[in-house]
């Protein structure tokens, strides 16, 4: 017996990842998986397959974490297959209903910063019940095939698993795509062992976390990398990575570890990385950044995106659009509560808005610099540059007047009468002014920052999954479109071909099917017209000819077919004797024409018709691409 990973390919586990971003049902998601099996080996998969959904779970039902994940199990006994593929979902997703980036902001929160492990749990807790779940139904005493659980992840799904491994060991192997790389600070918050080195090793306060961010990095990374690679068997995680991936770009800032082997894929020729320019930031401002993010962790744990926002600035943003529906008499009648709620957010804005305007100034010290590399690697002009600074000098600007404006709601604050209530409303409305000039600004900086934005995007396409799968593909003549459908490519002269096998395998397929419920539908009335008409006739004629033989040889049971008689005159009209002389003629030759030689002869050439032109399809595929063998494979297996 055999227990060889059943997804033993790089495009086969892409594609399949690919799946989890797609939201199908459990059906869906078995059709799928057959269906890709089917194009990428041309033969059914080897096992009985099994679909297990986190939102299937009440641990999950209740839980806004942003997890999720889809756990597949290939199980044939005879063929010695008993294997469990876990894919966490990566950083696609925003917050339910919203704009907001739930994914990415755990990748901050999470990952860069440390302080969120509210996926890891979730992903952790899956495995557990899913494994359970096969170990109940397969049995453990009388299963003689060792259960063999495999990780696959793209983004955050990828550091999802990769972390799970190096922090349990709950995987043979861990296959991650453009993943977003475990960070330390990820580590020491999950991991309490390796925390619990880490303060030892650097002499730390265990119960002051926010100290790791005063290590240095390089030191951090190191002994992460030592420890970690002593816990496991480093051969069990590989990655696969586009080399123009956002998040490989930025994987050499400080926080990041590298453990486990990794192949390389070029997804755009005309572009290779912002690898370049990420390396100009110096540490010093990502540590600037990872210590005044990490305050609001909690927040964001609690309180999501929203939240952030509210603590970094101190402003309710709810409550003053709430002031927006309001006549001057509403804001009088209630002043007592407005002014209320103003003194509040006051004492938050008053907190709050300095702290925003130092790291304001920070950027724009630090700016000139950094636009310069950006000038000097050709993601911008110098022209751009300038326009740059100049509005984010205007942005620092507009801060520093609504911190001014501050001071004009507390002189409506400390006097509780009418006047003063609309003062304070019309030094909200300032402040919106000012905010709506801060949007002018940045979408001037967004114009003038295409170029560099362009890379940025370039690179964050690079990171799907559709970008890797078509990279590994290429080499083979194929592509595959959004919807996961399969394209062969041909070159013909000058001319590039493409033709979706996935839609003509469908249309093969289903017309099949059409032309074997078409052919049903005949055989029915087939059976019908000989049970309605032909045997019909045929047994009308056999009680015919047995009620002339019984009247042939029992003529007096038919005496009363003589009339009515007295008793004495039946003595002499006695019927002794029946001849009949029969003359049944045959079926109307007109039923069979209808039936046979009109209707069921045309329908019978139509189907033919039918089936012919799906034929074609398969044909015109197998020709044109006659040297890919698996295309004639696919066409004559079923996906669903």
């Amino acid at each position: 017996m055999s227990n060889e990973e059943v997804l033993n390919t790089d495009i086969l586990r892409a594609r399949i990842m690919n799946v989890e971003y797609q939201n199908l049902t459990i059906d869906e998601i078995k059709r799928e998986i057959k269906r890709i099996y089917i194009e990428e080996t041309g033969k059914e998969p080897p096992a009985h397959i099994t679909i297990y959904r986190s939102d299937d779970f009440k641990d999950f039902s209740h839980i806004d974490s942003g997890f999720d994940g889809t756990a597949i199990h290939f199980y044939d006994e005879e063929k010695g297959i008993n294997q469990l593929y876990t894919i966490t979902r990566g950083s696609e997703a925003p917050e339910k209903d919203t704009w907001k980036p739930l994914d990415w902001t755990y990748n901050v929160f999470g990952i860069f910063v440390g302080q969120n492990r509210s996926q890891y749990d979730a992903a952790l807790r899956f495995d557990q019940i899913v494994t359970q779940k096969i170990n109940e139904k397969v049995g453990r005493s009388d299963n003689k095939i060792k259960l063999k659980k495999i990780g696959l992840g793209h983004s955050l799904g990828g550091n999802l698993n990769e972390t799970i491994q190096l922090t349990e060991k709950r995987y043979e192997k861990v296959y991650v795509i453009n993943d977003a790389p475990p960070s330390f600070y990820q580590l020491a918050t999950i991991d309490e062992y390796f925390w619990g080195q880490l303060v030892k090793k650097f002499n730390l306060n265990f119960d002051h976390y926010e100290e790791i961010y005063s290590l240095p990095p390089s030191e951090l990374k190191a002994f992460a990398e030592e420890y970690y690679k002593k816990q496991i068997d480093e051969r069990s995680i590989h990655h696969l990575t586009a080399q123009e991936d956002l998040l490989y770009a930025v994987s050499g800032v400080r926080g990041f570890i590298d453990i486990g082997s990794r192949q390389v894929i070029d997804t755009n020729k005309d572009f290779t990385s912002i690898k370049d320019l990420i390396a100009k930031i110096s540490d010093k401002d990502v540590k600037a950044i990872q210590v005044y993010l990490s305050q609001y962790s909690d927040v964001y744990n609690e309180k999501g995106f929203d939240g952030v926002v509210q603590a970094m600035t101190g402003v309710d943003i709810a409550f003053i659009e709430s002031l927006q529906g309001y006549d001057a008499i509403d804001y009088v009648m209630h002043a007592k509560d407005i002014l209320s709620k103003i003194d509040h957010m006051y004492d938050e804005m008053s907190e709050k808005i300095p702290v925003l305007l130092k790291h304001i100034g920070i950027l724009y010290k630090n700016l000139d610099p950094m636009l310069s590399v950006f000038v000097q690697l050709g993601y911008m002009t110098v022209e751009e540059k300038n326009t740059v600074l100049r509005e984010v000098k205007g942005i620092e600007k507009d801060v520093t007047l609504i911190q001014q404006l501050l001071h004009e709601l507390w002189n409506g604050i400390v006097l509780l009468n009418p006047v003063d209530i609309l003062q304070c409303i019309e030094t909200l409305f300032q402040i919106r002014d000012k905010v709506l000039d801060i949007e002018k600004r940045l979408q001037i900086i967004q114009e003038n920052t295409k170029n560099l934005q362009n890379a940025i995007t370039t690179s964050v396409n690079a990171h799907s999954l559709n970008e890797v799968i078509n990279a590994l593909a290429r080499s083979k003549g194929r592509t595959y479109d959004e919807n996961g459908n399969l394209i062969l490519i041909k070159k013909v002269g000058e001319r590039e071909i493409r033709m979706n096998l996935s839609s003509a395998v469908r249309i093969y397929l289903k017309g099949l099917q059409i032309m074997e419920e078409k052919e049903a539908v005949l055989n029915e009335m087939k059976q019908s017209y000989l049970h309605e008409y032909v045997e019909d006739f045929e047994t009308q004629k056999r009680e015919l000819m047995k009620k002339i033989e019984d009247m042939e040889q029992n003529p007096w049971a038919y005496q009363h077919l003589l009339g009515h008689f007295t008793d004495d005159a039946k003595q002499v009209y006695v019927l002794r004797r029946i001849d009949v002389h029969e003359s049944i003629p045959p079926l109307d030759r007109r039923i069979p024409y209808i039936f046979e030689e009109s209707m069921f002869s045309y329908y019978e050439h139509e189907i033919s018709r039918g089936k012919e032109l799906i034929e074609t399809i398969k044909k015109s595929f197998e020709e044109f691409f006659e040297q890919d063998q698996n295309v004639s494979k696919i066409f004559d297996l079923r996906y669903g």
